[in-house]
């Protein structure tokens, strides 16, 4: 397995052991310099990406993966650990939900990326350079600024049964209610499962805000995950009230218009019920949607304004 330092290297970072670097990763042939933290630990053990903000508008996330890179010291680290934060800086200072300003694409749907494609694919090829080098990848998301959910965790399928193994055991080191399982292969986790690199996506936060409480809780989070892969000291917290769900079900929008929900985040639906609908601005309806399995709604959807593809709603299905 190649080492962190290798890819750091051709981008012009020198990594050695004990050391915190602080700096940008230039993304080649676009705009994008990503700021990252390598924290090079006294003592061995694994390498751990982290990344924060793969969507500009999540901030928790993004607040939680800065304060984490300013707090790891070298000394108390076993192994390596880089922190992305973020990596859609762009789209952070534009305010803008999911995509990335200078193509229009959604950065977590072009994994693995491509060396010489758009700049959402740029990007997401340096991070997979990384995500191949990891021992673990913890991906920090959370509500965009269109977006009600409660925490929860993803972790892939995907990868072989011992990745997954690891993958779900870290998911509920992380205390959240909720571990889904997902399918996906063009997703940040997905590639790094089929590169053989166990991880996890979380999610925290809501609608475009963040709050010292969510902080908290995030970074506790992380360290907790940390912890279980013996990258810092410590006591693991259990998590013993986490409910497993083998996928999660999105419904996506046919129309563009006004949404509006009938449903709130967590009721229990059935299939077949009633989720919400689009309307014109005349107030006609233009499409309705309607659970296609039965499961807790764990994603909503707030904004009044809705665009053709955008998800509504995700559904938790358990297995």
């Amino acid at each position: 397995m190649m080492k962190f330092s290798d890819i750091l290297a051709q981008y012009g970072i020198q990594l050695t052991s004990g050391q915190k670097i602080t700096g940008y990763l230039e993304v080649p042939g676009t705009p994008v310099k990503m700021p990252v933290t390598i924290i090079a630990g006294t003592n061995p053990g694994k390498q751990i990406l982290i990344t924060g903000g793969i969507h500009g508008g999540e901030y928790p996330c993004i607040e939680t993966a800065i304060r984490i890179a300013k707090e790891l010291q070298p000394e108390a680290v076993h192994g390596t650990v880089v922190l992305i934060h973020p990596v859609n800086p762009a789209a952070f200072l534009a305010k803008l939900q999911y995509y990335v300003p200078f193509d229009g694409k959604n950065l977590n749907r072009v994994f693995p990326g491509k060396a010489l494609g758009t700049v959402s694919e740029r990007i997401a090829y340096i991070v997979h350079q990384l995500q191949q080098c990891a021992d673990f990848y913890i991906d920090l998301h959370g509500g965009d600024i269109h977006e009600a959910l409660v925490p929860f965790v993803i972790y892939s399928h995907l990868g072989g049964a011992e990745v997954v193994a690891q993958s779900k055991q870290a998911a509920a080191a992380v205390g959240f209610p909720y571990v889904v399982g997902s399918y996906s292969d063009n997703g940040s986790i997905g590639a790094a499962a089929n590169a053989g690199t166990p991880g996890f996506l979380a999610e925290l936060g809501e609608c475009g805000r963040w709050s010292e409480a969510e902080i908290a809780t995030y970074i506790q989070a992380v360290k907790n995950v940390l912890c279980s892969l013996e990258v810092l000291a410590g006591e693991v917290k259990p998590n013993p009230d986490v409910q497993y769900m083998e996928k999660m079900s999105v419904l996506t929008a046919e129309d563009e218009g006004c949404w509006y929900a009938f449903k709130q985040l967590e009721d229990t639906v059935r299939q077949g019920e009633k989720i919400g609908e689009i309307r014109d601005f005349f107030g006609d309806t233009l499409s309705e949607y309607f659970a296609d399995t039965s499961g807790i709604l764990i994603y909503l959807v707030t904004s009044l304004a809705i665009t053709k593809g955008d998800p509504l709603a995700a559904i938790g299905v358990v297995g």
